[in-house]
């Protein structure tokens, strides 16, 4: 396989975010690292990931405690790795811009559900996308919000 150009990946890197879908969300807290799979939106304009989880989850009580989060975005052989922090933004009723963009990405409004639900936004301090081991040595394609 033939290593991509870091314009390249930072292109299909930035696909892959606008195209939303699902995510690996992992936090840590007192009880360990905990790994979860939710819907994500991309909110382009500050750079942000959207989550949406219930208030009494543990990853939002991990994120509560402890902000640092890494996320896992495609699979293994075209994946998006995240680092970064959270932050818990407040109920869904109250956040209509995150609403829309979620609901653009995912199709789903979590307005709608009953319940105790919740926005995430994660702020990316590192990016790094790879296909195969040829790219692993350049793969970092975003670092402290500055894209390659």
């Amino acid at each position: 396989m033939i290593a991509r150009t870091t314009e390249q990946r930072v292109a299909d890197s930035r696909a892959k975010l606008e195209s939303g879908g699902d995510a690996w969300l992992a936090t840590s807290g007192p009880a360990g690292p905990h790994l979860v799979p939710l819907s994500l939106g991309w909110d382009s304009a500050s750079d942000e990931l959207i989550f949406c989880t219930e208030q009494r989850s543990i990853t939002a009580r991990n994120i509560a405690a402890q902000p640092a989060i890494r996320i896992g975005l495609g699979p293994t052989r075209d994946v998006l790795m995240i680092d970064g922090t959270a932050r818990v933004t407040g109920p869904v009723q109250d956040d209509a811009t995150s609403a829309a963009m979620l609901y653009e990405s995912t199709g789903w409004d979590p307005r709608l559900e009953s319940g105790d639900w919740i926005f995430i936004r994660a702020t990316p301090s590192r990016m790094q996308a790879w296909r195969s081991v040829d790219e692993i040595a350049n793969r970092t394609v975003m670092i402290d919000g500055i894209w390659r």
